[in-house]
């Protein structure tokens, strides 16, 4: 049977991290989880990927400087990465902010405070902004679309609520779930992400009991890597190729099995949804380049309570890029719940092309 693996440990700081040297402070909290993550991963006999480390809000127009000091240690880590939590829309150095915080290899969102034309052509001129000093840039950027903070290990949209330390985490598992569900049908999924979820729910705990912090919760949700097909696994359960009519059932079954399996789990915190951002999943990069598949048709697979539109690459254009922002936006507020939308403009390309990014590879370029 397919194995899964942990895809993050994540450490959500407390306030009290802005009361010292904030960068001596989280260079040994990276030292720490580093450290930590190997003892895991040989006491408990798998896989574990990055660790991160989540940051409170800071304080309108603070972010900028923020961003530099810890800019210092960012790079140093090849298996670690920092957000700086939410910055809201209204922040009025936002864009400086955000500039700030991709040229020093830092993750943010930005908390989208009003759905509105005004608001999202501001936002979509600064990502646009952004992309055009380095097409890799938006990667570290979310765009809250519901404004409303959410604890979760899945950057960029990941914040700290503040008042203690919480330790969450993620896996890696489509491939794990894909063959579950072939042995025995929905039964048969459900019971992968329980045994799944189970373990990461014991290293989770492990985890907080050792770095005396409180235990955040496990992120069901089902993330791709390249070959870990989140793609593969909805295909599979659908019954029927994306993005062809009953697609969104197939969806709407795999969150159904991450909610039941979660209620055997003593907490489960985030968007525990599927997730499917194209630059990660090579089945998805494929059914990209085959040319029926547009940016709008992910926003629209939102209605089902996907965790949002996540890495797709497309030309670039001020005002389409702002109707994703509303489109997506709406499900988000009729539904009140975070979704986030993690788009990449580019100028100079169309569709059918293809744009290299750092860590995901070659990416298809996709119609909005």
């Amino acid at each position: 049977m397919a194995s899964y693996s942990i895809r993050a440990v994540v450490l959500h700081l407390s306030n009290s991290v802005f009361k010292g040297n904030v960068v001596e402070l989280i260079d040994d909290k990276i030292s720490r989880l580093l450290e930590l993550r190997d003892e895991l991963s040989s006491g408990f006999d798998l896989d574990i990927g990055m660790v991160r480390i989540t940051l409170p809000d800071t304080k309108p127009g603070e972010g900028s400087d923020l961003a530099v000091k810890l800019g210092k240690i960012a790079g140093e880590y090849s298996n670690a990465i920092i957000s700086i939590g939410g910055i809201s829309s209204r922040d009025p150095r936002l864009e400086e902010v955000i500039e700030s915080v991709v040229s020093n290899s830092l993750f943010a969102s930005i908390m989208l405070e009003e759905l509105n034309w005004d608001e999202a052509v501001k936002v979509s001129e600064i990502i646009h902004h952004i992309s055009g000093l380095d097409h890799n840039y938006p990667v570290n950027i979310g765009v809250n679309l519901l404004g409303k903070h959410i604890v979760t290990p899945y950057f960029p949209l990941s914040s700290s609520p503040g008042h203690s330390d919480l330790v969450t985490v993620a896996l890696t598992y489509p491939n794990y779930l894909t063959e579950g569900y072939r042995r025995g049908g929905y039964r048969g999924l459900v019971d992968a992400v329980t045994r799944a979820g189970g373990m990461a729910e014991k290293i989770a705990l492990e985890a907080s009991s050792r770095l005396n912090a409180e235990y955040g919760g496990v992120d069901l949700s089902v993330a791709p890597w390249m070959s870990e097909s989140t793609l593969g696994l909805v295909e599979q359960v659908a019954g029927t190729r994306m993005p062809q009519p009953g697609f969104s059932w197939g969806i709407y079954l795999v969150n159904r099995a991450l909610k039941d399996a979660g209620s055997n789990l003593r907490l489960t915190t985030g968007f525990n949804e599927v997730q499917l951002p194209i630059a990660e999943d090579l089945k998805l990069k494929a059914r990209a380049s085959e040319g029926d598949l547009r940016a709008r048709d992910l926003a629209r697979f939102a209605g089902v309570c996907l965790a949002g539109l996540d890495l797709a690459v497309v030309p670039a254009d001020v005002n389409g890029v702002a109707g994703l922002i509303l489109e997506t936006g709406a499900y988000a507020r009729s539904k009140d719940r975070v979704l986030g939308l993690r788009i990449i403009p580019v100028e100079g390309v169309e569709p059918g092309d293809k744009v290299y990014l750092d860590r995901f590879g070659e990416t298809p370029v996709i119609e909005i």
